[in-house]
């Protein structure tokens, strides 16, 4: 066994699940890996074939971020009624940010999934999905298409809508509507609480100021490096579920 009590794997994509590979191989079994780790659902899938029960998380920091975790906390509570999100790109900063041709054409993959993840971890994952699928070809390093629409139900009951359009930029969102009014989170790193009766919206949490550590990374290594197990949320079953959900918004083809 490798003789470390824990262990990151922080490589470029496409290098994350054969450095996983080998040291699950020799052994390790406390990995914390960066995300999306693959960049398809079928490889993700034979590597758990082949390593069942892999003791890995997934570096997923936005399911930490203190609103998520308020949000959570909430709707143990107040359960959601419905729930909106929208995973815009920034093509910019995304082509600068020297991503492989490989990972450029996945981005919902290799990028979105903070969002769409800490989505359906909230809610539940996709129960029923239908996506609407524009702009093939609009993105020449995004051939699958620009413009990402869709509806669906998750697991739990809650009916959701999802948008995105990458010719125009945008933000990461999410809002979830319960009994008492609508929970936004507009940075992702802010909670904002809106009243059914119509009152003054109120902050539950302040997006931090630029700078510093990044929001939700404390949490998350404190999670990785307490927990006997990878908490479940973060862990490669869950991320699967994540990719498949992922494949069908985006129009992926398997690449199996």
């Amino acid at each position: 066994d490798l003789d470390y009590d824990g262990i990151i794997v922080a490589t470029p994509i496409e290098t994350l699940l054969p450095y996983l590979e080998h040291l699950t191989g020799r052994g390790a079994r406390h990995v914390l890996v960066e995300k999306p780790l693959c960049l398809s659902s079928n490889d993700l899938r034979g590597f758990l074939a082949r390593h069942p029960g892999a003791p890995a998380m997934v570096a997923l920091n936005r399911l930490y971020y203190p609103s998520v975790t308020a949000l959570a906390e909430i709707l143990r509570v107040e359960p959601a009624i419905l729930a909106e999100f929208t995973f815009g790109e920034m093509v910019e900063r995304t082509l600068s940010a020297g991503l492989s041709p490989a990972a450029l054409a996945r981005l919902g993959v290799a990028n979105s999934i903070h969002v769409i993840a800490t989505a359906f971890d909230l809610i539940g994952l996709p129960r029923t999905l239908d996506s609407c699928i524009e702009g093939q070809g609009r993105l020449d390093w995004h051939p699958a298409g620009a413009i990402f629409t869709g509806t669906g139900l998750s697991e739990s009951g809650v009916p959701f809508t999802y948008a995105a359009d990458w010719l125009a930029g945008g933000r990461w969102s999410m809002a979830v509507r319960t009994a008492r009014g609508l929970y936004r989170m507009a940075p992702m790193e802010g909670l904002a609480f809106v009243p059914e009766d119509g009152g003054p919206e109120e902050m539950l949490v302040v997006p931090p100021s630029p700078g510093g550590l990044k929001p939700g990374f404390p949490e998350m290594l404190a999670a990785w490096l307490d927990a006997t197990a990878p908490d479940p949320r973060a862990g490669l079953p869950r991320l699967l579920a994540h990719m498949q959900a992922i494949e069908r918004i985006m129009g992926y083809a398997d690449l199996g």
